[in-house]
């Protein structure tokens, strides 16, 4: 009995496309479905890519990191920084995306391949580790170690703080210098203006805090300068203009959410002060009618009182004399 679960259709029909050249480079029709089928797609163990996705977490990593150990200074634990960034899962993510092969991959009903695209890029990593060295170091120099990685390896130990590893990442991309300016806002807000030599405003930030305000703004230039085809995005004004209106928007929209949090902390206060008042003032419309009350039982008492003090008549006192007999 075939426990095997149905073959979807056939997902092979683009395989031509431009797109997908290099993976051609480097698999067949049938070994890169191999590759991209997940264990959760068959009903019996031991079959799908989990030894691919082994090599590729282990066999395949350890060859980077002999390139890193022959090609790049450092010491031992800035290549193993280095190494654990080039294979943080948000960079496999993007690769799965880059290299299109959702249409490919097999995986049960219940697995979530969206979550789980890292795996994918292992089993990839896996299957290279069998090629030859030359296809290895091709796939390693142009998806591992390529132009989006090189930020990674222009830190020195001397330039341990974020803004010297900005500026040393602009100078070394077109000879400029990058500086901090800061300013105070009408709102009373630090605002950090990453500012190259040219004068042009890179990025900026906000804060109450003046020291966040600068560390914000460095991070936000340092992920601009480490995006692909960082020079023509510094010499390209509407693409800066975008990236500043993305930032004011995103600015914008968190001084909205503040301001609404805000706006809603204070209806609770005065709902609360409110109701306190109201509850003070039933008390003291209370304690005024127990006073007014209290003044009315001291009058009548006292009257009681001055009525039975009221000395007797003579002729009474004999009435009543005469009354006992």
């Amino acid at each position: 009995m075939n426990t095997q679960q149905p073959r979807p259709k056939d997902k092979f029909k683009d395989w031509e496309d431009p797109l997908y050249n290099d993976l051609r480079k480097i698999f067949s029709r049938s070994k890169l479905r191999e590759v991209l089928t997940h264990s959760s797609f068959y009903e019996q163990e031991g079959k799908g890519n989990s030894r691919y996705v082994f090599a590729g977490m282990f066999v395949f990593k350890g060859m980077v990191a002999q390139v890193l150990y022959r090609y790049f200074t450092g010491e031992g634990t800035r290549l193993q920084h280095v190494l654990g960034n080039l294979f943080r899962n948000e960079r496999l993510e993007r690769l799965f995306d880059e290299l299109k092969l959702k249409p490919f991959v097999r995986a049960g009903e219940n697995f979530d391949i969206k979550s789980h695209k890292h795996i994918f890029v292992y089993a990839i990593f896996g299957y290279v580790t069998t090629l030859d060295e030359d296809i290895r170091n091709w796939f390693i120099a142009k998806y591992i170690l390529n132009e989006e990685s090189e930020h990674l390896f222009l830190h020195k130990k001397r330039n341990a703080n974020l803004l010297a590893q900005a500026d040393e990442m602009v100078r070394r991309t077109n000879g400029q210098r990058l500086t901090l300016e800061m300013e105070v806002t009408e709102e009373g807000l630090h605002k950090a203006k990453a500012v190259l030599s040219d004068g042009t405003i890179l990025c900026e930030a906000e804060s109450k805090s003046w020291r966040y305000a600068r560390t914000k703004a460095t991070k936000l230039a340092l992920n601009m300068l480490a995006t692909p085809f960082r020079k023509e995005m510094l010499s390209n004004p509407d693409y800066q203009a975008r990236v500043l209106a993305r930032e004011e928007e995103k600015i914008a929209k968190r001084k909205a959410e503040i301001e609404a949090r805000d706006a809603a902390k204070e209806a609770i206060r005065a709902e609360k002060k409110a109701k306190w008042k109201e509850i003070a003032r039933a008390r003291d419309r209370k304690r005024r009618a127990s006073q007014a009350a209290a003044k009315i039982r001291k009058a009548e008492n006292a009257a009681k009182a001055a009525k039975e003090a009221k000395p007797i008549s003579a002729k009474k006192q004999r009435f009543l004399e005469d009354k006992k007999k």
